[in-house]
Order: structure tokens, then C-alpha cells, then sequence
């Protein structure tokens, strides 16, 4: 009897049924979509970070990462290298020289961490090559080349096949340097990477450092990105005597921002509710207040303040209901839409290429927050009708019946 009546009055009112079942979804769609933009900035700052600089996992001697001296190699490194190589578990595995140094032009000079990696098997690892703006990521027939990235060759004035000067200290202490030519210039999403690193062969950086065929760190590139933390804990009791450490202990900020995600999203789509929540109060207040003489007749006939306040609150929990499919509908179109074709933001692009996040912004939905916001939304209708149905209560017939 109470869903007919409920029902009807919905019928009858039909502005303000449109009023309130449009606040539904327009604020489902606000926050799910917000939640699906922002997914998409954290998962692409967090591949940025992987793909490009961290990898999933890395493994080092113990005392390499508090100065990166070349004392510090992975001891029996190319063997270890070529047993991690044959495991089906990463998707690549690449060795890598690391010391910092000078890079130097005619134009100016720069501080800059030094990678000498084997081109091939840093492909397996690193996007770096697929930045490539001018030039190649290297060249089979030639020696003495160096890839560097835009921000830098900006800063120098490089250009490309231009050379520059590495100047470093060697194994031995001793201050050398090497002439290299610019192979190629890359742009990456993350400026500051592009302006610190550079890269050059391992077996040349060995000449210049006096390295041999010591290797300072092994990049992991895992086929399941999510097993980044397992593998490292295996690994670490496998060889106890390395470090070895995931993405998420080599940058904790993006491993903090990942895993606060969800949280923070909450708090956002609450504040959303919140909102909407007071435009149903408002909305259903001036409805109780329209229809003072049909509850005045409704309780002169006999029916109860119980009964007359579900009905108000099932006017209202309908309306949400009819508005949740709406707004999960736009939602979703929305999203696969700007997933597909991703959201321009080079305007911002400057900005945006410090934290790793680039120009399109893909939207990504997580679908295992689709019930919870749906249990939220409910929750705020009902506690949105209770106020204006404690309105109704408050009227008397005998007063109420006369009103217009």
C-alpha cells in the first residue's frame, strides 16, 4: 500500500521527481568519475616511476646506495645476472654500471648519474628507448655514443651527433674523462629523470671507471607487476648477502600515494555525498511543505505518523534508486570514452612531467569500489529523507487540512 501510494506521488510530482533523481546521478557521476580520473593519474605516475626509472625490483650490495661507489659492485654479478635472465617469472632482467659524474658541452656543464647498460636487455626493463625524440637508442656499428634526455640537452645546448665530456673518478680515485657523441635526445614523463641521467654502453663505461665486468645493479621487470613485493622477499632469501629491494621501498611517496589512493578517494566522494545529501533535504522539505493539506487529509482518514513517515522516506530511497543506475550509466560511458581517447592536459604539461604524469590522462574505473559507493549513495537518501519526514510528523489535521 505504501509503495503504491509512494509511487504515485513520484508520478504526480514529476518536476521534482526529475529534480531529485538528476542530483543522484549528477553527484554519483561526479565522484565516480573524479575517482576514475585520479586512478588513472596515480596508476600512470606509478608506471612512469617502474617503466622508466625503478623497475619492479633492484638489487644492489648492501652499502651501494648510500654513495654509489664503485667498490660496491654485486659480487659475482654477470653470473647472478645471467641466472636471473633464465627465470620465467620477469618479463626482463638487465645489469647496470652506475657512478655520477660531469657531462660537459661547449655551452655549460651538469651533474649527472651515469648509466652504462647493454641496450639490448635495457629495452626488457626500461621505456627509455621508446622516448627517443631525435636520433637512435644507439647505434650497432658505432662507439663512444651517449642517449640523453631533452631538459638536459636543453640546458647545454646539445644537439644531435654533437659531443660531449664525461668526467668522472674511477675505481682507482683517479679524476678521467671521455669524449661521447650524442646518439639520441629522449623526453620521458618525468623532467627531473630527463634532466640527471644519461646513459652510455656498459663495456665503455667499464673502460672509463676501470670496472671490468662488475655490475652495480640488476633491474627486474616482473610479468605481474602485483607479486613485486613476494618476489623481492624471495629473492631476499635466496642471496641474503644482496639487497635487493621492491619499487615500493626504493620510492615509499609513490608507494604511499598508491596505497592511500582508495582512501582518499573516499573522503572525496563523502564530501560529494555530503553535498548532495543537503540538495535532497532541500528538495524533499519543500515537497513536504507543498503537500501539508494531503498529509493533513491522510491523517484525518486514519493513517498513522509511522506510516505516513515511510512513505516519505520510500518516496526518497526510490527516487536514489531510480538515480544510481543513471548515474553509474554516464559514469561508465564517460570513462570507456575518455579511456579510450584520454584527457588532454598539455597545457599543464610542465607542471604535470615532474611527478611523472603526462600529457593524456587515461580515466580508469576500479570496479571493486562500485558497491561501496552504491551502499554510500544509498545511505545518504535515507538519511537525507529523515528530516523533512520528522517535517511531516509535526503537522496537526485539523490545521494541516485547510492549508492550500
Amino acid at each position: 500500500m505504501l509503495f503504491k501510494i509512494a509511487w504515485r506521488n513520484i508520478w504526480r510530482n514529476k518536476t521534482r521527481s526529475i529534480v531529485v533523481i538528476a542530483a543522484v546521478a549528477a553527484g554519483l557521476f561526479a565522484g565516480m568519475f573524479m575517482m576514475a580520473f585520479f586512478g588513472g593519474v596515480v596508476k600512470q605516475e606509478v608506471e612512469t616511476a617502474v617503466q622508466t626509472q625503478l623497475a619492479h625490483i633492484q638489487i644492489h650490495h648492501p652499502l651501494f646506495p648510500e654513495d654509489k661507489g664503485l667498490d660496491y659492485a654485486i659480487p659475482n654479478g654477470m653470473v647472478l645476472l645471467q641466472q636471473l635472465q633464465t627465470n620465467p617469472v620477469y618479463k626482463g632482467v638487465s645489469g647496470r654500471v652506475i657512478t655520477t659524474g660531469m657531462i660537459s658541452s661547449a655551452a655549460d656543464a651538469a651533474g649527472v648519474e651515469i648509466q652504462g647498460i647493454d641496450p639490448e636487455t635495457e629495452q626488457s626493463v626500461s621505456n627509455v628507448f621508446s622516448f627517443i625524440k631525435e636520433g637512435a637508442y644507439f647505434t650497432a656499428d658505432k662507439k663512444n655514443e651517449i642517449v640523453v634526455g631533452q631538459k638536459l640537452a636543453d640546458k647545454l645546448r646539445l644537439i644531435l651527433h654533437g659531443k660531449v665530456v664525461l668526467t668522472v673518478l674511477d675505481r682507482d680515485g683517479n679524476l678521467t674523462a671521455g669524449s661521447f657523441r650524442i646518439a639520441g635526445i629522449f623526453r620521458s614523463n618525468y623532467s627531473t629523470f630527463d634532466a640527471s641521467t644519461v646513459f652510455i654502453r656498459r663495456e665503455e663505461s667499464a673502460a672509463l671507471l676501470h670496472t671490468g665486468d662488475q655490475i652495480h645493479e640488476i633491474a627486474l621487470l616482473l610479468k605481474n607487476g602485483d607479486q613485486s613485493d613476494q618476489q623481492a622477499r624471495q629473492l631476499a632469501k635466496q642471496y641474503p648477502g644482496l639487497l635487493v629491494q621492491s619499487w615500493k621501498v626504493l620510492s615509499p611517496e609513490m608507494a604511499m600515494l598508491s596505497s592511500m589512493f582508495d582512501q582518499i578517494m573516499y573522503i572525496i566522494i563523502g564530501i560529494i555525498l555530503l553535498a548532495l545529501m543537503f540538495g535532497i533535504i532541500n528538495t524533499m522539505l519543500m515537497a513536504v511543505l507543498e503537500r501539508q493539506r494531503e498529509f493533513g487529509v491522510m491523517m484525518a482518514i486514519g493513517m498513522n505518523k509511522a506510516r505516513i513517515f515511510l512513505m516519505i522516506v520510500l518516496e526518497t530511497v526510490l527516487l536514489t534508486c531510480a538515480g544510481i543506475p543513471l548515474g553509474i550509466l554516464f559514469t561508465i560511458t564517460a570513462v570507456e570514452y575518455s579511456h579510450r581517447y584520454g584527457i588532454d592536459l598539455s597545457g599543464f604539461s610542465k607542471g604535470l612531467s615532474q611527478y611523472g604524469i603526462g600529457n593524456l590522462i587515461y580515466p580508469e574505473l576500479q570496479t571493486n569500489m562500485l558497491l561501496p559507493i552504491i551502499a554510500m549513495t544509498a545511505i545518504t537518501a535515507l538519511l537525507a529523507s529523515l528530516y523533512p519526514a520528522k517535517i511531516a510528523l509535526k503537522y496537526k489535521p485539523a490545521t494541516a487540512i485547510h492549508k492550500m
